[in-house]
């Protein structure tokens, strides 16, 4: 909550200070970090959590080391495919490198939140002092520095906290199976495409529908943060449920009654498709938690170790090969009805798989 709350302060800050050009322009860049990220974390998360608990730390060092690969690929990828000048957005190139280092799963992993809740403060606060200096300056420099200083400095807070002495409070695990590894490898990646992948290959280049994606975003970072503690915890039943539906069902409600209000909160001067965009969208917190609460329940299964894979390959293929329109109100439409269709996949797969279950 607490890193959504400055992630929100950021958008008012830079909002209100840039055109909509800029910005649309800024958050595309964003977006296209975001699955860097993504991929550079390669779904291994939850799998490190897992091995922390475990003290397999000589497989964890093997999967840092392939994360900082899928770093410098993935930033490769961004350098040669975007048209915008590296000169200009550079400092977005720090992210992926940020991730992949970042130990704050040893810290998940002893579910030791408090020195998480600390690292969130401190990371938001050096966003937004970096966000005022671009609101202040309008300086292209400032709005690309927001992201990577709050990347840095969680990372070296991180680095701090994970090797600190201190009486480890680790919850008791069982050892992850190989073939779990890979179901949850899959589930995670599928958790973590989601909120910018239909957005990226869908709506390029339109400016209205990646202002409205920043405040989806805020949705999709609070869900994985409560998705993350609560496979930490091993919560399961109706507290899991709650956590994960209550928060963003009441979102929703603001977002299909009030998009004006909201859309004059983050910018200075929202066009009509931003606005009938977010209304449009309103769906979109809760289809995220109720996909997220099903992967927290699928992901450990081996049943269903390669559904996850299956359902990222489907949501790209099929992104890819479908007809879309260039107008905004619509390519949302087509993304809520595409996240209703993989919410109802996985409810049909956990059904299928319980039924299973019984019957052995």
């Amino acid at each position: 909550m607490i890193a959504r709350l400055g992630g929100m302060a950021i958008l008012v800050l830079i909002g209100h200070a840039y055109s909509e050009a800029d910005l649309g322009t800024y958050f595309q860049l964003l977006a296209m970090v975001g699955l860097a990220v993504t991929a550079t974390q390669a779904g291994s998360g939850p799998l490190l959590v897992r091995l922390a608990q475990n003290a397999a730390f000589g497989q964890a060092i093997h999967v840092v080391a392939t994360r900082c690969l899928i770093a410098g690929f993935a930033s490769i990828l961004i350098v040669t495919t975007t048209s915008v000048p590296l000169a200009q957005y550079w400092p977005l190139i720090l992210i992926p490198f940020a991730a992949a280092l970042s130990p704050d799963w040893m810290i998940a992993a002893k579910t030791r939140f408090s020195r998480l809740g600390t690292i969130a403060v401190i990371g938001q606060a050096c966003g937004i002092m970096v966000a005022v200096w671009a609101s202040l300056s309008h300086s292209d420099l400032a709005l690309y520095l927001i992201v990577p200083a709050v990347s840095l400095a969680s990372l070296a807070l991180a680095t701090a906290f994970a090797f600190e002495l201190s009486p480890s409070h680790s919850t008791n695990a069982e050892p992850a199976r190989r073939s779990g590894v890979f179901g949850l490898i899959g589930f995670t990646l599928l958790a973590g495409f989601l909120p910018n992948l239909d957005f990226i290959l869908l709506g390029t280049d339109n400016d209205p529908l990646f202002l409205a994606q920043r405040v989806f975003l805020f949705c999709a970072g609070l869900i994985a943060a409560i998705a993350s503690t609560l496979f930490a915890k091993n919560e399961v039943g109706q507290i899991r449920d709650i956590w994960l539906l209550a928060p963003m069902a009441l979102i929703s409600g603001l977002l299909l009654f009030l998009p004006d209000r909201l859309a004059n909160l983050f910018y200075a001067s929202p066009s009509d498709d931003l606005i009938t965009i977010l209304q449009l969208g309103a769906a979109w917190p809760v289809l995220m938690a109720f996909i997220a609460r099903q992967i927290l329940i699928l992901q450990e299964l081996s049943t269903v170790k390669w559904l996850g894979w299956g359902c990222l390959a489907l949501m790209i293929i099929t992104a890819l090969v479908m007809p879309t329109s260039e107008l905004a109100p619509d390519i949302m439409k087509l993304i809520a009805l595409r996240l209703a269709c993989l919410a109802l996949i996985l409810l049909a797969c956990q059904k299928v798989a319980t039924r299973r279950q019984v019957m052995a």
